[in-house]
């Protein structure tokens, strides 16, 4: 696998009409080396918590950046100002980390082969809505529908 590319980064806001968004700006070396890799996704570490991220680009704002929304500052306790240490490797486009309930509720569910029918992007969005939910009932219930929507979808 790939060296981690290792920075000083800091959370800034972003402000996009009335909604302000957190962002991590890369350093134009290290959006650089990923650019010539082909990069569209990293995986790694942000203040030594796992990430696997879209890096991004926006209209008015300078540089690649990645997201850090709420959810992720909410599991880091970071905060916009907070300079953080940063490893980044490219991350396999296809790749997506499901976490280990989602597996198993994925194969007892029998819906293991439809999950595999979707996208890698409709695979993090559904898991993203799993991962940010605020309780453990709430995440079971989500967990439960995702499997229900999924047997329900015509093959």
């Amino acid at each position: 696998m790939t060296e981690y590319l290792a920075f000083e980064g800091r959370i800034e806001p972003l402000v996009l009409g009335n909604s302000t968004y957190t962002i991590l700006r890369l350093p134009p070396q290290i959006a650089d080396d990923l650019a010539k890799r082909g990069t569209k996704r990293v995986e790694g570490e942000l203040a030594e918590h796992p990430i696997n991220l879209a890096l991004s680009r926006g209209a008015g704002v300078e540089g690649v950046f990645l997201w850090a929304g709420q959810s992720l500052l909410d599991r880091t306790s970071l905060f916009v100002g907070k300079v953080v240490e940063v490893r980044l490797r490219p991350a396999p486009d296809d790749l997506v980390d499901t976490p280990e309930d989602v597996l198993t509720a994925l194969h007892q569910g029998d819906a293991l082969a439809r999950w595999g029918c979707l996208t890698p992007g409709k695979q993090r969005g559904l898991i993203y809505k799993i991962s940010t939910a605020k309780t453990e009932p709430s995440r079971a219930k989500l967990i439960t529908a995702m499997i229900s929507s999924l047997l329900a979808a015509t093959p």
